[in-house]
């Protein structure tokens, strides 16, 4: 039987080795799947962040099945942008857990909030190398579903003048598709607003759904551009471009309401990227842009930039743990 979780995570997992190799150390933090602690990985000597899911749904054996194709997909994305998962599996008493790269950071939301307003410059900057870590999950036919600032950790490095800069590591990758057992065609589920929610939580943050998602629709690459929009209108605004008093008003919202640009918002907001924006949040896939690159490029053109590759990602990356 699986210990029961608490907001502080588990205390009956600190201190137990999992796998006869990853010795838990203290709790990180959690959300709807599961909970992430700090682990030593004992032959390397080194830190490693485990996640635990849930008993709720590591107990339900479809779950089971599709956990280890997604995290295996996920453990193919080899970008540095991308957060490694160094493995996964399942113990005998039915944890189940995914093992990755650890990161000394601050995610997004907390660097737009304690730093913000960010220049354009900086946003540029975070939002290409998302899309780059994008462009080749979507080149292996995998989807994020719930992109959003809590899921982008941002380290300082340096450029390769010796610059200090961001490096950008996006988490979680295929773990939103795991919380609806249901899906076998990439779809969030039955195709109506009630059918969004399993097991008590929501398939994906109804603030950066895209409006197919929503809909329960079949997802493709467009439905994480629209996220990327959403991320971009609140490093432009401050907010968010819909809100609502529970999380169906805002997917209802999201579906049928307009957000106003942001520039009504902020009278100072960057016009170019505040277009380019609004695209992304088109309502019809069909009217965002075709691709993760082709977005990169827009963010790109916005600024005027003539990047090259060092400049996008850093080349010296802080050590980790």
């Amino acid at each position: 039987m699986l210990p029961a979780m608490t907001e502080a995570g588990d205390p009956e997992l600190i201190g137990r080795t999992i796998a006869g190799k990853y010795v838990v150390e203290s709790y990180l933090g959690g959300g709807a799947m599961g909970a992430v602690y700090r682990a030593k990985q004992r032959a390397l000597d080194r830190f490693v962040a485990v996640k635990v899911l849930h008993e709720d749904v590591a107990q339900d054996p479809r779950f089971v099945t599709r956990f280890t194709r997604e995290a295996k997909a996920a453990s193919r994305l080899d970008h540095p942008c991308s957060v490694r998962i160094v493995d996964f599996g399942e113990e005998p008493d039915g944890l189940l857990y995914i093992a990755m790269e650890y990161l000394e950071g601050q995610d997004l939301f907390h660097v737009m909030h304690q730093e913000g307003p960010l220049a354009p410059e900086r946003i540029v900057r975070i939002l290409m190398q998302v899309l780059a870590a994008l462009a080749v999950a979507h080149d292996m036919g995998v989807v994020h579903r719930d992109l959003k600032p809590e899921n982008i950790m941002i380290l300082r490095g340096t450029d390769d003048e010796g610059n200090p800069t961001d490096l950008v590591k996006v988490c979680d990758f295929g773990i939103a598709k795991l919380s609806d057992p249901d899906d076998e065609s990439g779809a969030v589920g039955g195709g109506a607003v009630e059918k969004l929610t399993t097991r008590g939580f929501l398939v994906g943050t109804p603030e950066y759904m895209s409006p197919e998602q929503c809909r329960g629709e079949k997802l493709d690459a467009r439905s994480d551009l629209y996220a990327i929009g959403v991320i971009l209108y609140q490093l432009l605004t401050g907010r968010m471009p819909f809100t609502g008093d529970s999380p169906i008003a805002v997917i209802l919202k999201q579906i049928s309401a307009d957000p106003d640009p942001p520039h009504v918002v902020v009278p100072t907001a960057h016009r170019e990227l505040g277009a380019v924006c609004m695209r992304a949040l088109a309502k019809e896939r069909e009217d965002r842009f075709a691709s993760a690159r082709e977005m990169r490029s827009a963010l790109r053109a916005a600024l005027g930039f003539a990047l090259t590759v060092p400049a996008d990602v850093p080349s010296q990356p802080p050590p980790a743990g």
